[in-house]
C-alpha cells in the first residue's frame, strides 16, 4: 500500500515538470489567430519573432521573420523581418550570411528608414571577421588581413555617408583601429626585409605604410627604420631626410635621440645638400 500512495507524488512532479517544459514551447511556437486581420498577423508574427530574437531562439525567430517576408510581403513589418533576419544570423556568429540579409534589404528597400541601420551592421560584421587578438594566436598582421581591408571599406563607407549617425563614433574608433592593423602589417613585413638584409623591399614597404597610414602611431618607428635602410644602401641623403622628419615632426618619440646621433654621424656635405 505505502507503495501505491509514493507513486501519486512523483507522477504529479514529473506531470509538473513536463508542463512546465511545454508551456514555454507553446508560447513559442504560438500562430495568429484567424481574427486578426492582413497586418495584424503580420504584426503578430514579427513581435514574436522579435521576442524569440531576444530569448536567443534564432532558429524559432527566422522561421518567424521568414513567414512575415513570405506571407505577408505587403505589409510594413516584411521589411523590420528582413532585418531581423539578419540580427539573427550576426547573433549567432553568422556573419556572411547576416550581411547578404542586411544587403538584400537594402537593396529591397533603398529607401527605408532603417537603411542607415542595415550599412553600420554590414560595416559591424566585417569588422566582427577580422583576425582575433587572443594571446595564444599569432599577432593579427601575421594573419590574412583580407577581412581587415574589407572592414576598412565599410567603416569608411559608413562614416562618409552618415557622418552624423548615432553609430559614427564608433564606427571611427573601429575604423581607426583596423587601419592600424594594416600599418602594423606593413611595418611587420618592412622588418622582416630589414632582418634578411633586402634594405630595398624595406623601403618600398615603408614609404607605402607613410603615404596609406600616417597618422596612426607608426610614423616615427617607420621614419627611424626607413632612415636605417637608406643607410645601408649608402644613400645619405635620404636617410637623412627621414631621420630629419623623425626628429622635426616627433620631438618627444625616444626614436628622436638615436635619429638625431644618425644625423650627427652623417657627413656634414650630405647633410647639407639634403636640407
Amino acid at each position: 500500500m505505502h507503495r501505491v500512495f509514493l507513486k501519486f507524488p512523483i507522477l504529479a512532479v514529473v506531470l509538473l515538470l513536463a508542463l512546465a517544459f511545454i508551456g514555454p514551447v507553446a508560447c513559442g511556437t504560438a500562430q495568429p489567430t484567424e481574427e486578426m486581420d492582413y497586418s495584424d498577423q503580420a504584426e503578430y508574427l514579427y513581435r514574436t519573432g522579435q521576442e524569440a530574437l531576444e530569448r536567443g531562439n534564432y532558429l524559432d525567430a527566422i522561421n518567424r521573420f521568414n513567414t512575415v517576408r513570405n506571407e505577408f510581403p505587403y505589409s510594413r513589418w516584411a521589411a523590420e523581418a528582413n532585418l531581423g533576419i539578419g540580427d539573427a544570423y550576426f547573433e549567432q556568429e553568422q556573419y556572411a550570411s547576416a550581411v547578404q540579409q542586411y544587403r538584400g534589404f537594402i537593396n529591397l528597400y533603398p529607401r527605408h528608414e532603417r537603411v542607415e541601420y542595415a550599412r553600420w551592421r554590414v560595416a559591424l560584421a566585417f569588422y566582427e571577421q577580422m583576425p582575433s587578438d587572443f594571446f595564444i594566436l599569432p599577432p593579427p598582421h601575421e594573419r590574412d588581413l583580407s577581412t581587415t581591408r574589407d572592414a576598412v571599406r565599410e567603416l569608411h563607407l559608413f562614416v562618409r555617408n552618415y557622418p552624423e549617425s548615432e553609430y559614427a563614433d564608433d564606427a571611427r574608433q573601429k575604423w581607426r583601429y583596423s587601419m592600424r592593423r594594416l600599418a602594423n602589417h606593413e611595418y611587420y613585413v618592412a622588418d622582416y626585409y630589414m632582418d634578411r638584409d633586402n634594405p630595398t623591399a624595406a623601403v618600398q614597404r615603408l614609404r607605402f605604410l607613410l603615404q596609406n597610414y600616417s597618422g596612426l602611431g607608426l610614423d616615427a618607428e617607420a621614419l627611424f627604420m626607413l632612415g636605417r635602410a637608406y643607410l645601408e644602401l649608402e644613400d645619405d641623403d635620404r636617410a637623412a631626410t627621414a631621420f630629419r622628419d623623425l626628429v622635426n615632426n616627433h620631438p618627444d618619440h625616444a626614436r628622436a635621440r638615436q635619429a638625431q646621433r644618425h644625423l650627427e654621424q652623417i657627413s656634414p656635405t650630405s647633410d647639407d645638400e639634403s636640407s
